[in-house]
């Protein structure tokens, strides 16, 4: 049986490494997230400093101060592989100025394509404590999750939410390893794990580190209850505080540039319709279940799984739930120009793992089966066109003005089958049936858009040739 663990999580590996080799991207959108990242990392990697003007990255995502442009995302990742870039960058050479598409594309594969592997792995590893069910089945729900999620669509490219959703399930791996041992090390596991996803992502870090600390708590002996739970705090207080320490260093701040002072993604939300709004990021035009209908299943999870789950599931699950209404509360436009609804990644792998759990719960029960299979399926179609562009031509709410293309073409789905269609073949029948569906003049727009946010000369050729060529009425 070990065997076959290991021969599956290796077969797993292998998958995600060949799709990781071929579909890692060379180079940044003009969205502005990848490129402000990759900034920090040159900045830090090449030029030992935090300010980013003068390196190959141009973006929207930037604060001045002081003088200097900088990064308006959190520094940690940037930093981190800044740190770690200066190793090939000293040794070899290597740097964004002569060898530009292949550090772009060797930061991708290495940072975020690994993330994903990890996830795999770490899922794999949780369905095998599960009594029930075979191992086959527990590897392909395992891969299922990597392959058929936004956790495939952005494991292409730099960014911070698969990172946070893989330390999210590592507080999940360090609550189950405190509740069969409850020990130091598993408890100071689970607070460095929501440090780890704080420091990804502020909003899901400050959910999950109470998540951490609840469930140590009440997972944890009487006798040892304060000393354990202290552990857990003491270690994510660690973590935060070199966040902090961090930002003083780069900026003279404690806090992160977006928070000193500026405003944009967050705050109280004020929507042209609130109901739209959560219909659109939940099962609509941008939804989290609409791209990945296997999570539908944690609702007959929870309706049957939930008196029998241990207080880590549960604790997991209400922190993913308060997680998902915190972000449809405080965010206006759907996470700007990118692929779903971006700020949810971190809650995939609680969902999807109590999802697994529904199906494990009756293997052989071809109702749940074959339902389950074919929801898995249309979440690894729609992860594939997501991994085409994850930072897309995006319809953003009241930002993007009356009229705008995108209020015609607003899901990101269509988005990107529109312009992968038309980069493939701009004659084939699926082209001409989405422009049918969307008109002319809006697709046309949405192309130009899409070719210019890849840098794309040849696509962008063809775009303004076809541009052309209907405005001329051939």
């Amino acid at each position: 049986m070990k065997k076959l663990r290991k021969k599956l999580m290796w077969a797993g590996i292998a998958i995600l490494a060949v799709f990781a080799l071929v579909y890692s991207k060379t180079d940044v959108t003009l969205a502005g997230n990848e490129s402000t990242r990759f900034a920090v990392v040159q900045a830090v990697g090449e030029q030992s400093v935090f300010h980013i003007e003068n390196t190959a990255f141009k973006t929207v995502d930037r604060v001045v101060r002081d003088g200097h442009i900088y990064s308006d995302k959190p520094l940690p990742i940037g930093w981190t592989l800044g740190m770690l870039y200066k190793i090939p960058h000293q040794i070899f050479g290597l740097n964004f100025t002569e060898n530009y598409y292949l550090s772009v594309y060797l930061v991708n594969l290495f940072f975020s394509g690994l993330i994903n592997i990890l996830l795999f792995v770490w899922m794999f590893r949780m369905f095998c404590r599960i009594p029930c069910g075979n191992l086959y089945l527990k590897f392909f729900l395992a891969l299922g999750m990597s392959s058929g999620t936004w956790l495939l669509s952005y494991s292409v490219t730099l960014n911070n939410h698969t990172p946070a959703a893989l330390g999210v399930l590592g507080l999940y791996v360090a609550l189950d390893k405190f509740r069969r041992i409850p020990s130091v090390l598993a408890a100071t596991a689970a607070g460095l794990a929501a440090g780890m996803v704080a420091a990804c992502d502020l909003p899901s870090g400050a959910v999950f580190a109470v998540a951490a600390t609840a469930g140590i708590f009440l997972l944890a002996p009487v006798a040892a209850r304060r000393k354990l739970t202290g552990c857990c705090i003491a270690v994510g207080l660690v973590v935060g505080a070199g966040m902090a320490a961090l930002n003083f260093v780069a900026y003279g701040t404690v806090v992160p540039l977006y928070v000193a002072g500026e405003s944009g993604t967050f705050g109280l939300a004020s929507h042209e319709s609130v109901w739209k709004y959560v219909f659109d990021c939940l099962i609509g035009t941008r939804g989290l279940f609409s791209y990945q209908p296997f999570l539908l299943l944690v609702f007959p999870a929870v309706f049957t799984l939930w008196k029998g789950s241990r207080i880590a599931d549960r604790i997991m699950l209400a922190a993913a739930a308060v997680l998902i209404v915190l972000y449809l509360a405080i965010t206006v436009e759907y996470g700007g120009w990118a692929y779903g609804f971006r700020y949810l990644i971190p809650v995939i792998p609680v969902l999807w793992y109590w999802s697994g759990r529904w199906v494990l719960q009756e293997p052989l029960n071809r109702r749940r089966l074959l339902p389950a299979g074919g929801l898995a399926a249309v979440g690894v179609a729609a992860a594939l066109v997501g991994s085409y562009m994850p930072f897309c031509v995006s319809y953003e709410a009241m930002r993007s003005p009356q009229g705008h293309f995108t209020r015609k073409i607003q899901s990101t789905f269509v988005g990107n089958l529109l312009s992968w269609s038309f980069e493939t073949n701009p004659d084939s029948m699926l082209t001409r049936a989405l422009f049918q569906r969307y008109g002319a003049e809006n697709c046309w727009r949405f192309l130009h858009a899409s070719a210019s946010n890849r840098k794309d000369p040849e696509f962008l050729r063809r775009v303004v040739e076809g541009i052309r060529l209907w405005s001329s009425g051939q």
